[in-house]
């Protein structure tokens, strides 16, 4: 059976949520496709960016079913990788466009369930040194609660 059959296949027998999850899939590799986005992860979790001042970031994503762990709760994995992305933001807008950082360390201390309707991650940097960027990302949820929180070591490389 080809792609286009199994999806069609599956479309005809999925739940209101099962649709749901694919629509959201689909839009997000559209929008990748349209170059709204530079990694499938970020157009997948449609994480909204905006930059707050030079050294601080905030990302916002929906909270929709394709991020729920069997608890129906956002997966800590991918509360991860929002505060990872948002504090390597931040971290690279420091940075001339010949270095980049990268992620060498990352502590996470969850505090509350992910959820609501969206999720909102403020990053930004602590240190700035000549090898190593040191970072802190929180998110929070539509409520202001605070979810996780996390500090981020990146390391500094030519590209």
């Amino acid at each position: 059976m080809d792609l286009k059959n199994e999806m069609e296949a599956y479309w005809n027998e999925a739940s209101e949520e099962e649709k749901m999850v694919l629509t959201g899939i689909m839009k997000g590799l559209k929008r990748k496709r349209e170059n709204t986005y530079s990694t499938y992860i970020s157009s997948l979790m449609d994480m909204q960016l905006r930059k707050l001042n030079e050294s601080t970031v905030e990302i916002t994503i929906p909270v929709t079913h394709f991020l729920d762990n069997t608890m129906g709760i956002v997966h800590g994995g991918l509360t991860a990788t929002l505060m990872d992305t948002a504090m390597g933001t931040a971290a690279n807008l420091s940075l001339p466009e010949n270095s980049a950082a990268v992620t060498s360390e990352m502590k996470i201390n969850y505090t509350s369930p992910g959820t609501g309707k969206f999720l909102r991650c403020i990053a930004q940097v602590l240190h700035h040194g000549k090898n190593v960027i040191v970072t802190e990302a929180k998110v929070y949820g539509d409520q202001e609660q605070l979810i996780s929180l996390s500090t981020g070591t990146f390391f500094i490389i030519k590209k």
